[in-house]
């Protein structure tokens, strides 16, 4: 290890050049200012990104073996909206529609809004399966949700009899 020689201190200390100054002061501005506005932006993308959750999927038994209707409840807990834009069920062809009146007319897709949920319940927004096949009490379809921002997600629902209370209520 070298020795270090002892500065005098009647020796003025050497600075550093503007021209090196100035070079210095540009990076550290720059710095500063995305630090800055990570800050102002609250630092996180995933706080201005949709968390969705799909919760209390079911299938009554249905009447019919020709269709059947899935129910279920998408909850956003993130920062920014996202929106449904297909489900596909393990059995038979399924599509979104939504009941207007007596009506009952087909969805292209379903916004999920930040900070809030979407219902497909009966009477209002529904999942049709056409040709689902025999769906009996204690058997489950796979549904998979597509979105236009978040990944997809798949849960399983149960199908429940006629007269059996819905999952959540």
């Amino acid at each position: 290890m070298k020795p270090t020689k002892p500065t005098d201190p009647r020796k003025p200390r050497k600075s550093l050049s503007p021209l090196k100054a100035g070079a210095l002061a540009a990076p550290v501005a720059v710095l500063a200012a995305g630090a800055a506005l990570l800050l102002w932006s609250g630092g996180d993308a995933e706080a201005h990104a949709a968390k969705l959750a799909v919760a209390n999927a079911y299938i009554r038994e249905p009447a019919d073996p020709d269709e059947a209707a899935a129910y279920f409840t998408i909850a956003n807990r993130g920062g920014a909206d996202d929106t449904l834009t297909a489900v596909s069920a393990s059995t038979g062809h399924a599509s979104l529609h939504t009941t207007n009146g007596a009506k009952m007319v087909a969805l292209s897709s379903a916004p999920v809004p930040a900070h809030g949920s979407l219902d497909f319940s009966p009477g209002g927004n529904h999942l049709m399966i056409d040709d689902p096949g025999p769906l009996k009490p204690g058997t489950t379809v796979r549904l998979t949700f597509t979105f236009a921002a978040s990944e997809p997600i798949t849960v399983t629902a149960p199908v429940i009899g006629i007269a059996d209370p819905a999952p959540g209520s």
